[in-house]
């Protein structure tokens, strides 16, 4: 069952292509009004055309356990931690994979 389109900012679209096309897990970090939208183990379309299916969903409180804090951005940590941690809500990490057509 596919539910929809999972969005993602332009400028990611081609790393996560390359890791889908690649057979690898993809991660995306999720904050303030797109909290609780995706579900585990549904299918969703990208603006790309591909179908894929979440397969974790990590809820998180501080942006400092963030697993992959290192490899952030100061400007995505800055972005995740005003959405979440600085207003007393937490954020997500989805993992999802690739579904060949």
């Amino acid at each position: 069952m596919e539910q929809g389109t999972m969005t993602f900012p332009e400028n990611e679209y081609s790393s996560i292509v390359n890791r889908l096309n690649q057979g690898k897990t993809c991660y995306t970090t999720r904050v303030y009004k797109e909290l609780g939208i995706y579900r585990e183990g549904v299918k969703y379309n990208t603006p790309w055309n591909q179908t894929i299916v979440v397969i974790q969903i990590q809820q998180f409180n501080k942006i400092a356990d963030h697993p992959f804090y290192k490899e952030l951005t100061p400007a995505q940590r800055e972005e995740i931690y005003r959405y979440s941690e600085k207003a007393d809500k937490s954020y997500e990490l989805i993992a999802f994979k690739l579904i060949e057509k």
